[in-house]
């Protein structure tokens, strides 16, 4: 079987999406509707991610065993060490970001087996005053 060709109109690339480009390789431009759960999980290399629209609750188990989380906003920059057990979950409007793994290759993720969860991955929910 062959590939096919067509030639088609380029959109216009912004400058900054340009720079968010590593010296050589590639990036993940992720879109999660509303509430999307990425259960525990690592990777094999240094990851960051870039939250571009809308909104995430990063949780993650930090280098002394401890649950952590934050909530992260448009223009928020995560750096994720490599081996960092962690998940997220999309905020009520959903959310976009970049993720940029080191060099710009290809990070395996393993995801981890429920047994394995440190806890049960949480709900995104902002208390309100």
């Amino acid at each position: 079987m062959s590939p096919s060709f067509s030639t088609e109109a380029v959109p216009q690339l912004g400058t900054a999406l340009l720079e968010l480009l590593p010296e050589q390789g590639s990036f993940e431009l992720q879109h999660d509707q509303p509430g999307k759960v990425h259960d525990w999980h690592h990777h094999s290399l240094d990851e960051e991610l870039f939250i571009l629209r809308g909104e995430a609750l990063l949780f993650w188990v930090d280098e002394n065993g401890e649950y952590r989380h934050q909530y992260c906003e448009r223009g928020t920059w995560i750096t994720l060490t490599k081996g960092t057990r962690h998940g997220s979950v999309a905020g009520p409007e959903g959310a976009v970001y970049m993720i940029r793994p080191q060099n710009g290759r290809s990070a395996i993720t393993t995801f981890l087996a429920p047994t394995e969860h440190p806890r049960p991955a949480p709900a995104f929910a902002r208390a309100t005053v």
